[in-house]
């Protein structure tokens, strides 16, 4: 795949991942920051793909132009960089197809560009009038750095066992002024507010969701709630517990694979990093969705294999989770691990989605 960019437009944001391959140190901490030890490596596989798969070229030679930064909400605007508007002008006078990346926390996106594909990792599927298509988080393999790369198959049992690690406000936050406020998204959401002010949530469905969890019958929840966020804007953040780094993380994934399924719901932006970590894991989604657009859609049928639990079905979702565990025969349980990770694998992680991307343009 021959792509055309301008990696002068860095200084404009936060490079894309789909080029880190061709970043420069330069490029890499002027645009991204030191990545914390932990998540080091995370593209060490795709760097080797794209050598031998992408290249950096001219316009005219060019088999795509690519937006190397994730662009905003809107376009055109007042406020984008003339630079990044010739930029695109000039892709659009030569015919070319351009891809843009949007951010994961950004749901109501508004890009206009014509030839574009536009990707975005949070936008609401009622809202998408523009084609946009859903993005995945990228992070390093899991079970290639925890755990020798040995995907653990796991019995199915009785009951089943459901994991979750993370930030659940109001649960688990001491009396402050935070606790107070996620107690209020939280009533908003039991009064069905949220669904008309979705970008007010934050975490009120994630709270409320493990609520009706730890009341319902015939599971076991394995919940480990956390003070603060996993990630913040210095990297990453314990919180209040006494763990270094890379034991949090660790215990983090051992949470994912000591379970049989794992609660996937949206935070600040709609989506859920735990939703592709756990396919990374070979476990089984709660996937609940508030609207969203899931990448591969037309390919993959998430509904079949994951638990799927639509926003209006949140108050029953014990027995949903129930309903689809004992649907399952003992090899369908082992053979839908092996199943989600090789999705994983070949369409989720960073080689597998540029790949599937480059193949689709090859067609």
């Amino acid at each position: 795949m021959k792509i055309y960019t301008d990696f002068s437009l860095l200084k404009f944001g936060k490079g894309i991942d789909m080029l880190f391959p061709f970043y420069t140190s330069e490029h890499y901490t002027a645009t991204r920051g030191d990545d914390n030890e932990i998540i080091k490596g995370r593209f060490d596989s795709y760097c080797l793909y794209a050598k031998e798969n992408m290249s950096i070229t001219s316009l005219e030679d060019a088999d795509i132009a690519v937006v190397p930064i994730y662009m905003p909400y809107s376009y055109p605007s007042d406020e984008t960089p003339k630079e990044l508007v010739a930029f695109i002008e000039k892709c659009v006078a030569n015919g070319k197809k351009i891809l843009v990346f949007s951010g994961h926390d950004v749901g109501n996106v508004a890009i206009k560009i014509k030839n574009a594909i536009v990707f975005s990792g949070a936008a609401y599927k009622s809202k998408n009038s523009n084609g946009l298509l859903s993005f995945p988080h990228f992070f390093e393999d899991f079970l290639e750095r925890y755990k020798d790369g040995a995907l653990e198959i796991r019995d199915k049992s009785v009951i089943p066992k459901i994991g979750f690690c993370g930030f659940a406000p109001p649960l688990n936050l001491p009396f402050r002024k935070d606790k107070f406020i996620a107690l209020a998204k939280l009533w908003a959401n039991y009064l069905g507010l949220m669904k008309y002010f979705p970008d007010y949530s934050s975490h009120s469905y994630r709270a409320r969701v493990l609520i009706v969890l730890n009341r319902a019958k015939r599971i076991k929840t394995n919940f480990i709630i956390k003070g603060n966020f996993g990630f913040g804007p210095g990297g990453l953040n314990t919180g209040a517990h006494k763990e270094d780094s890379n034991i949090y993380r660790l215990n983090y994934i051992n949470n994912i694979v000591d379970n049989d399924y794992t609660v996937c719901v949206r935070g600040i932006g709609n989506n859920s990093i735990r939703f592709y970590e756990t396919l990374c894991c070979g476990r089984i989604p709660i996937f609940v969705n508030t609207d969203c657009i899931l990448p591969f859609e037309d390919t993959i049928d998430w509904k079949k294999l994951c638990v799927w639990v639509e926003e209006k079905d949140i108050h029953k979702i014990g027995e949903i989770v129930n309903e689809y565990h004992h649907n399952l025969s003992e090899s369908e349980f082992k053979n839908r691990q092996v199943q989600l990770r090789k999705i994983w694998e070949d369409y989720l992680s960073p080689v597998g989605f540029f790949n599937q991307f480059k193949m689709s343009l090859e067609r």
